[in-house]
């Protein structure tokens, strides 16, 4: 499986699990403490951030999975960007007096998942072109320089060496 699939899959089900793990946090949370009149409120809002948080470190996982550099702030920013798009596509797609059929609505919210993988795979290429501009380390091998010095016994020559 590439690295890309990876990252969409880990981004998919790191938003589900973390919307699931956090929406039902949400309800229970608030049946107990605001009454179940707005337990709801409190299971969208829970629901929300869980997804919010839940993409992007499930895209950072499953790209680090498969030996990927990116990073993790890239990653919540490009997932930040996908959710813009959502929104706007939203309000684009249900403004005029008609609603979207569902299946429009539905397909934004893979933009944010989207976003995450390609935030994360920018910032990749970053470190590698990092990587190949940084000086390189040393090289295995013999290495032998020439030595000049001075003692009590006059001037000496030699080689010095590295294995």
């Amino acid at each position: 499986m590439p690295r890309v699939g990876m990252e969409l899959l880990g981004g998919a089900a790191g938003g589900v699990v973390g919307a699931t793990v956090l929406g039902s946090f949400g309800y229970l949370l608030g049946s107990a403490t605001v009454g179940c009149d707005e337990c709801l409120v409190v299971a969208v809002a829970g629901t929300a951030a869980g997804a919010l948080i839940g993409i992007p470190v499930g895209t950072y996982g499953g790209g680090r999975f498969m030996n990927g550099r990116g990073r993790l702030g890239a990653t919540v920013a490009g997932s930040m960007v996908g959710w813009g798009a959502t929104l706007l596509g939203l309000s684009l797609a249900n403004s005029g007096g008609s609603d979207a059929p569902a299946a429009v609505n539905i397909a934004l919210f893979v933009l944010p998942v989207v976003g995450a993988s390609v935030g994360f795979e920018l910032s990749h290429a970053n470190a590698l072109q990092q990587e190949a501009a940084a000086p390189q380390a040393h090289t295995p091998g013999v290495r032998l320089l020439p030595v000049a010095t001075y003692s009590d016994k006059g001037p000496r020559l030699a080689l010095l060496g590295s294995f």
